[in-house]
């Protein structure tokens, strides 16, 4: 006599049949000869199922089902987390399937706060979280069989305002139109307001605002020489308050060197810059002196040289200066619809030869002076062709190096003396 019977998880035996006879009457499970089919199998059939003949002994075969299906996951963590910032925060999920089901996390947004693009594991830990790691995360399980299966958190951060500018410093004219644009971050949405030189706007026809999801503008329009000043954009919240000041200015901009660094005159140097402003260059001054070494024998002082836009030089005295002259042009061309790219040049006379100079400058308009250059660095020509006579007289050390002036001072002395 054949028997049929499954061994239960808790060891019990569960007899199914006994030669032909069906003792669970089920239609998924039959008989035919000496096997047995099982249709629609389920998860929950899965187990050890035993063929026993009653003999003696008894024969048995032992058979294990194993019934794969898809990972299902759920998340363990709330489906929305509105958290304070600074505070950890820790997303976990749960998978089911087999085989086993590997999980890995996601963000909708872009890639995990620790820059990488996806990570394993049944969580993932966000410590002192801040605006930055805001969005959804996604928690995805797969083990190959069927598709995967995924589970969404959301993380909502309460944070102060932020506030920052896209443009700090503006530089236009009067009649012009001014959009002075902060952006502001922060939960709850904070409520944001304009101040001028440290109060707040008074009415004007001709100022007015617009605020939209994160950007505030300010816009002036038309722009007169009163609105010159700094403004502060200013966001609160019930965590905080945040502010980012903007400049509208009609000064120059900080003027930029052109000239090429490398000099080819020996004792001047023409330096050229360009700058842009919104009103004419009434007035420039140049600052320089020889670079500064560490057992340098020239004066530290910046030897200065103001001159108006029309070619007027004002007189400046130095300690110890040999200069004594200097020249300068200027040109413009549009640069935009409210300010000129001005070109402008100035020559220095009567330096130092094969000498490392420093240099900066600054422009004046009707409304004030730009700030300063950068420092330029540059130098006279590095080397003289000197030529000598037959007899052994004339011109001295033919294309040999420049040597230091007070040395070619001694040296002409010399040469002179013993040519004469």
């Amino acid at each position: 006599m054949l028997m049929f019977k499954r061994v239960l998880a808790n060891g019990e035996h569960r007899m199914l049949f006994v030669g032909e006879m069906n003792l669970k009457n089920s239609k998924r499970l039959t008989k035919s000869g000496d096997s047995f089919i099982l249709q629609g199998v389920k998860r929950s059939h899965a187990g050890r199922y035993v063929c026993r003949i009653e003999s003696s002994p008894a024969i048995e075969v032992t058979h294990t089902l194993d019934v794969q299906y898809p990972a299902t996951v759920r998340r363990m963590s709330p489906a929305v987390q509105r958290v304070t910032q600074g505070v950890p925060v820790r997303l976990e999920c749960q998978a089911d399937g087999n085989p086993p089901a590997a999980i890995s996390w996601s963000r909708q947004q872009g890639r995990l706060p620790s820059g990488a693009q996806a990570e394993e594991g049944r969580s993932i830990s966000l410590g002192k979280v801040d605006r930055h790691v805001e969005g959804t995360y996604i928690c995805t399980a797969s083990n190959g069989v069927g598709a995967p299966s995924s589970a969404t958190m959301k993380i909502d951060v309460e944070y102060p305002p932020q506030v920052s500018t896209k443009q700090a410093l503006l530089h236009l004219a009067e009649g012009d139109e001014a959009q002075l644009v902060c952006v502001v971050h922060g939960r709850p949405t904070p409520e944001v307001s304009w101040k001028r030189d440290g109060s707040p706007l008074q009415p004007d026809p001709r100022l007015s605002s617009h605020h939209s999801l994160h950007h505030h503008t300010l816009t002036i329009s038309p722009i007169e020489e009163e609105d010159f000043g700094d403004y502060t954009c200013v966001a609160e919240n019930s965590l905080g308050k945040g502010e980012s000041r903007l400049s509208l200015s009609g000064l120059p901009k900080e003027p930029r060197m052109t000239s090429s660094p490398a000099g080819g005159e020996e004792t001047s140097y023409t330096l050229t810059w360009e700058v842009e402003s919104t009103s004419p260059i009434v007035m420039y001054r140049v600052e320089y002196r020889p670079r500064q070494g560490a057992e340098s024998p020239f004066p530290r002082e910046w030897i200065p040289r103001l001159q108006t836009a029309q070619g007027l030089t004002q007189p400046s005295t130095a300690p110890n200066n040999p200069h004594s002259s200097s020249s300068s042009s200027f040109s413009f061309s549009s640069s935009s619809s409210s300010s000129t790219l001005y070109h402008m040049s100035h020559a220095l006379k009567d330096l130092w030869p094969a000498t490392d100079y420093e240099a900066t400058v600054a422009v004046e308009n009707k409304y004030g002076w730009s700030a300063k250059s950068g420092v330029f660095h540059f130098n006279t020509r590095r080397e003289v062709a000197v030529g000598r006579s037959a007899s052994g007289c004339g011109r001295v050390f033919p294309s040999a190096p420049f040597l230091p002036f007070t040395l070619l001072l001694v040296v002409a002395a010399i040469h002179a003396a013993v040519c004469s």
